[in-house]
């Protein structure tokens, strides 16, 4: 289990809101590693040494704790998002400045994105989650189409090429060691190199 949460954070005194996150961070952890169904309250408790009644001070119940994972993770996203598109940069240079970002800030501050578990949210939470990540498609889809316009991305499908970006960036989660021999740095440098490198425009000699 990732190193950077603090598994005495309990033991400090710490305010609530800090505690809630390295909460957040552990489960999504588990949540990406193991599945939503295969972790339970009590495994998130053990891990910080305090008991599942504790727990309930801090996350109501296990859906609710998923969905916590997925508004920081969207707060994270969007506020990259809201950067890029405010910026001078050509559609290129933002779809690079986006991944760069998340991946960069979802690494270094502990797993949060949640992979394929929508189904398992609160039934009231669930419109207002899946419009916020259909918004982010719909931002990075526009980027996409704003680049092959001005020349700076090569004639691909939007939607399509959308897809293939986010489902990369999102599989991250799944198998990234915070661990391991990988720096963030070079797991945003390898994204950049297979995928947002792929996109740019050529010349008809480069062809």
């Amino acid at each position: 289990m990732s190193s950077r949460a603090d598994r005495n954070v309990f033991d400090k005194r710490r305010d609530h809101d800090i505690k809630r996150e390295a909460v957040l961070h552990i489960a999504a952890e588990m949540f990406n590693k193991r599945g939503y169904a295969a972790t339970s309250l009590d495994e998130i408790a053990k891990h910080f040494g305090i008991s599942k009644t504790a727990l309930y001070y801090y996350v109501k119940s296990k859906p609710v704790l998923l969905q916590m994972c997925y508004e920081l993770t969207l707060n994270l996203c969007e506020e990259i998002m809201r950067e890029v598109l405010e910026s001078e940069a050509t559609g290129i240079e933002k779809i690079e400045a986006y991944f760069r970002g998340v991946i960069g800030g979802i690494l270094k501050t502990g797993p949060v994105a949640i992979v394929h578990e929508f189904a398992t949210l609160p039934e009231a939470a669930f419109d207002s989650i899946h419009k916020r990540a259909r918004g982010l498609d719909s931002d990075l889809a526009s980027i996409i189409e704003e680049g092959i316009a001005d020349g700076s991305i090569a004639e691909v499908p939007p939607k399509l090429t959308e897809l293939i970006l986010m489902g990369a960036n999102n599989w991250i989660q799944r198998w990234y060691n915070p661990d391991g021999e990988k720096t963030t740095q070079e797991v945003a440098d390898c994204f950049v190199y297979l995928f947002v490198n792929g996109l740019k425009a050529r010349s008809e000699d480069e062809n």
